[in-house]
């Protein structure tokens, strides 16, 4: 695998948000994004992974990147992994928007994160958000004593000051690329291009979403997949409580985005409003995808709520792999293999399209072979037929089993349309669609997959009135 790079374009500079728990960070993420991407609540340490958009500012295309908070006064067991994460933004970042928060003014833990900045090199800019009344505005004075004369007020909740941010964000991605202020022509030239190639629809991303309960290993799977620490990792449950992407980028194949969910438990146990939050990203995150990795835990077997999980997937008609993950813990115990793979011939009845791989995050055992399965999953769930070829299908499956006699009416196909894609959707005209029983709808839907030969997708039928 080659070194996964998070942009489509090298041409596209990032910038990331910095400062310490709970200043604003992602709020200013979401409104410079326009997006609810990241979660936000009145909590410290909420962001724990680094969140990537792509955004355009005065013609300036460029990567923002979210950050959890540094401080020494954050009581999180990860806090340490989140102290990583933001280094590895800075590390990465081409310009700095450090944060400070104007209710509790100026911390000694603000002094330190300036300092960092300061060493980085890099260009940046200093805020002071939460300045929503006239009378914050006096907080201002207390950052002056940083030595910084170019302080920018905003408010992420009212959205004041966001113009006059926007305005030194370009100027400072207009330094970056040698180009005197507000001349931007050869950088947008080639970032433009760069754009109209991704827009190609052999290059659009596909999209996975990691889906799984706490704890089964998703954000480990996705570090090996990357080949960094992209996603903090424990052995903690809930460490991963927003949904994060990342890009994947491999010569010779389709760009994947790998979206690393929060993970889902039951209702009755989740009583956190954060955690609410985080399982209503999750399912968000199904429904955007194109496939989910659907991730059990080998040692703990296939549970009421990974059936209810895959369920959503069907239903949302998604294509799907399911994985047994930590298989190196099983791997010994030959009656505890025999059990996991009893327990996945559920899965073969609900989805008898979805291919099943036994993986381990740890060793790294199978990861690799992921890859050609999404492949193969988005091939078949992107696939188009001719409409004279689904009437050839349609007289066949006819021959071998006609519609059966329902509420005294002979039931009738006439013929058959693919109306759409991702799934493949298979439009049947009929004279009494709404009689046709579940079961030959099935039988339909299973005859064109395997006549097809995309055995590895969902299809989906609709029946209608001729």
């Amino acid at each position: 695998m080659t070194t996964p790079t998070y942009t489509e374009s090298k041409y596209k500079p990032k910038v990331a948000l910095i400062g310490r728990p709970n200043v604003g960070k992602s709020s200013l993420f979401n409104r410079l994004t326009r997006s609810k991407k990241a979660l936000v609540a009145e909590r410290a340490g909420l962001t724990r992974d680094r969140r990537y958009a792509d955004i355009s500012v005065d013609l300036h295309q460029f990567i923002l990147i979210d950050t959890g908070g540094i401080g020494t006064d954050l009581s999180d067991p990860l806090a340490k992994n989140v102290v990583k994460q933001t280094l590895q933004a800075i590390n990465e970042a081409d310009v700095l928007i450090i944060i400070f928060d104007a209710e509790h003014g100026l911390t000694p833990d603000d002094m330190e994160l300036l300092n960092l900045v300061r060493r980085s090199q890099k260009p940046f800019l200093a805020v002071v958000n939460k300045i929503d009344s006239s009378e914050r505005t006096v907080a201002m004075a207390d950052f002056y004593e940083t030595g910084l004369d170019d302080l920018l007020d905003v408010s992420a909740k009212t959205g004041h000051g966001l113009g006059n941010l926007k305005e030194n964000i370009a100027k400072a991605l207009s330094s970056l690329v040698g180009h005197d202020k507000g001349t931007t022509h050869g950088f947008h030239e080639e970032a433009e291009k760069q754009a109209e190639s991704f827009a190609h629809c052999e290059t659009v991303p596909i999209r996975v979403a990691i889906i799984g309960r706490p704890n089964v290993g998703k954000s480990s799977i996705l570090n090996k997949i990357v080949g960094e620490e992209r996603m903090v990792v424990s052995d903690i449950p809930g460490t991963t409580r927003d949904s994060i992407d990342s890009l994947v980028e491999r010569n010779g194949f389709r760009p994947l985005v790998f979206i690393d969910t929060a993970g889902v438990r039951r209702k009755s146990r989740v009583k956190d409003k954060i955690e609410k939050f985080s399982i209503m990203k999750s399912l968000d995150s199904i429904k955007e995808s194109d496939i989910c990795l659907c991730v059990f835990d080998a040692t703990e077997g296939i549970t009421d709520q990974d059936k209810r999980l895959v369920g959503y997937t069907a239903d949302m008609g998604k294509g799907c792999i399911t994985v047994f993950n930590k298989w190196d813990l099983v791997k010994g115990d030959p009656k505890r293999r025999r059990m996991l793979n009893e327990e996945a011939k559920f899965f073969r009845k609900l989805m008898p399209y979805a291919p099943h791989i036994n993986i381990s995050a740890l060793t790294g055992k199978n990861v690799d072979k992921i890859f050609p399965m999404i492949h193969q999953v988005y091939k078949d769930f992107t696939y188009k037929e001719t409409t004279g070829k689904l009437n050839r299908l349609l007289r066949q499956a006819l021959l071998k089993r006609n519609p059966p006699v329902t509420k005294g009416h002979y039931l009738k196909l006439y013929y058959v349309t693919q109306t759409g894609t991702r799934p493949p959707t298979f439009t049947f005209f009929a004279n009494y669609p709404e009689l046709f029983p579940t079961h030959y709808k099935r039988f339909l839907g299973n005859f064109f997959r395997q006549s097809l030969n995309i055995s590895t997708t969902p299809v989906k039928i609709v029946l209608r009135a001729r």
